[in-house]
């Protein structure tokens, strides 16, 4: 992915900073509000990134869970966002 949607990758971010713990995938996908093809495409990139990682369950299923630079890149994404988008410091 050479130029990746920033209000996407920051709505899978978002979604996983909110939660307490690992998420589904598929529930993550409803989140952040797109198609699973292009959701497994955003998440293979994240992967790469080290942004977010899976984590294997005992009832089977894999999930998704923020790392620890996914969350600062969450954290500047926003202040970013605050401070050019909304113009608050």
């Amino acid at each position: 992915m050479e130029r990746p949607d920033m209000y996407v990758v920051a709505r899978i971010l978002e979604r996983l900073w909110r939660e307490e713990g690992p998420v589904l995938k598929t529930r993550l996908q409803i989140g952040a509000r797109v198609n699973y093809d292009v959701f497994v495409r955003y998440l293979d990139w994240m992967i790469k990134k080290e942004l977010v990682r899976f984590e294997k369950n005992p009832d089977g299923h894999e999930r998704v869970r923020l790392t620890a630079k996914g969350e600062e890149a969450y954290r500047r994404l926003v202040q970013w966002m605050n401070e050019v988008i909304h113009g608050r410091l």
